[in-house]
C-alpha cells in the first residue's frame, strides 16, 4: 500500500512539475523564435554597449522588466548570443531575470505575508551572482560559450558545411562557389544544369531550384517546399532566409520556435522525473532533521532546491511551508534554485559548452552559500 502511495505521490509530482513549468517553456521558446526570425544582428551590436560591466549591467536591467521563468530563458539567451548580444548580457539576463522581474517579486511578497526583507535578499544574491558570472563571460567569445547548432540542409543543395563564413548571396548555380567557364559540358556532352552534369568545383549540387507552378505566389510556393514546415525540424530551410516577407519570418520564427521546445521539453520532463522521485520517496524526516543545525540548514535546503526544480514564481510558497528553519536557509534555496537545479542542468547540457556549464553550476552556488552562512551568523541562525 506504501508502494502505491510513493508510486501516486511520484506521478502526481512529475505532472505538477511539468504543467507549471511548460507554458513558461514555451513563452521563452516563442520568444527565442521572434528573435530569430525579426532581430537583426547587426542591430542588436550597434545598441548594446560592448564593455564588459556595461553589457552585464544591461543585461540586469533587461531581467527586471521581463516576466519569465527559468525554464524560458535559457534557449533565449543562447539566441541572443547568436544575434551579437555581448556573452555577460545573455549570462546575466539568464540568471537573473527569472527572480527579479515584477511577478517574482510579487510572490515573494505574498508568500512571507507581506514582508520585503526575503524579497530584498533574495533579489540581491541573484544580482550579485548575475553580476559575477556575466562579467566573466563578458570576457569570453560567443564561441567557447555555446554548442553549435544543428546546420540546417543548405539550400544549394552543395553538402559543403553552411557556417557563418560559408555566404550564399547570389542563387545563381545554386550556390555562390566560382564555376568557372561557363557552360561547362558534362562528359555526356550535357551543359551544366542538366542531369549527369559535372560544375567546374567539383561537387555536386544537387537539384535545381524548382519554379513555382503558374498562378502561386512565390511565399506560398516556398511556404510548401519539403522540410519548410512539416518536415524533419533539422532539414527544413529557414524561411525568413529565402523570402524576407513578415509570413515568411513568423513561419521561420514558428519552426525555430517549435525546435527549441520540442529539445526542451524531453529535458524538463526528465528533469521533473528526478525531482519528483526525491519527494515521493525520501521521508520527510530526513528534511526535518537539519531545520536546528545552520550549518546542516543551508546547505541541505541548497540542496533541496537543486533537486526540486520548482518555478521561480511557485518556490516562494514551499519556502515559507518550512517556517521553522533559518531565513538564512531559506534564503538559501529561493536564490539557488532559480539559477540552479535538475532541470536547468540538463537543459545547459544542451545549449552550452562544459566550461560554461561549470562556472553556471559553481560560482552561484558557492556565491549563495558564502552570503547565506554570513546572514545566518549575523542574525544567530533565527527562523
Amino acid at each position: 500500500m506504501n508502494a502505491l502511495h510513493n508510486l501516486d505521490l511520484f506521478a502526481q509530482a512529475t505532472l505538477s512539475i511539468v504543467l507549471e513549468a511548460i507554458p513558461f517553456l514555451l513563452l521563452g521558446s516563442v520568444a527565442s523564435g521572434l528573435v530569430e526570425a525579426f532581430v537583426p544582428k547587426d542591430r542588436l551590436e550597434r545598441l548594446l554597449p560592448k564593455g564588459r560591466l556595461a553589457s552585464t549591467l544591461v543585461g540586469l536591467g533587461l531581467g527586471a522588466v521581463t516576466p519569465c521563468c527559468e525554464c524560458g530563458v535559457v534557449y533565449l539567451a543562447r539566441r541572443l548570443i547568436g544575434k551579437g548580444v555581448p556573452p555577460g548580457a545573455a549570462v546575466a539576463f539568464m540568471l537573473a531575470a527569472p527572480v527579479i522581474n515584477p511577478v517574482s517579486i510579487l510572490a515573494t511578497l505574498v508568500a512571507f505575508r507581506g514582508d520585503p526583507t526575503m524579497a530584498v535578499w533574495r533579489c540581491a544574491l541573484v544580482i550579485l551572482a548575475g553580476l559575477v558570472v556575466g562579467y566573466w563571460a563578458g570576457g569570453q567569445k560567443a564561441a567557447s560559450l555555446l554548442v553549435p547548432l544543428l546546420t540546417p540542409a543548405p539550400a544549394c543543395g552543395c553538402g559543403h558545411d553552411h557556417g557563418p563564413q560559408h555566404d550564399h548571396p547570389t542563387p545563381a548555380g545554386g550556390c555562390s562557389h566560382d564555376h568557372g567557364p561557363k557552360p561547362v559540358s558534362s562528359p555526356g556532352g550535357s551543359p551544366e544544369g542538366s542531369p549527369g552534369a559535372t560544375p567546374a568545383c567539383g561537387h555536386d549540387h544537387g537539384p535545381r531550384p524548382v519554379a513555382a507552378p503558374s498562378g502561386v505566389a512565390p511565399a506560398a510556393a516556398a511556404a510548401t517546399m519539403p522540410g519548410a514546415l512539416f518536415g524533419s525540424l533539422a532539414d527544413a530551410v529557414p524561411l525568413a532566409a529565402v523570402l524576407p516577407t513578415p509570413r515568411a519570418k513568423i513561419a521561420s520564427a514558428m519552426h525555430h520556435a517549435l525546435a527549441d521546445f520540442l529539445d526542451m521539453a524531453k529535458v524538463l520532463i526528465l528533469g521533473s522525473m528526478v525531482a519528483a522521485a526525491f519527494k515521493a520517496y525520501v521521508p520527510v524526516s530526513v528534511v526535518m532533521a537539519m531545520e536546528n543545525d545552520l550549518v546542516l540548514a543551508i546547505p541541505g535546503m541548497m540542496a533541496l532546491a537543486v533537486i526540486l526544480s520548482l518555478c521561480s514564481q511557485a518556490d516562494a510558497f514551499v519556502a515559507a511551508s518550512f517556517s521553522t528553519f533559518p531565513q538564512a536557509a531559506k534564503l538559501a534555496f529561493l536564490a539557488l534554485g532559480p539559477m540552479l537545479d535538475l532541470k536547468l542542468m540538463l537543459m545547459w547540457r544542451q545549449v552550452f559548452t562544459p566550461r560554461l556549464v561549470r562556472v553556471l553550476t559553481f560560482v552561484p552556488a558557492a556565491l549563495v552559500f558564502l552570503a547565506c552562512c554570513l546572514l545566518g551568523i549575523a542574525t544567530g541562525g533565527a527562523p
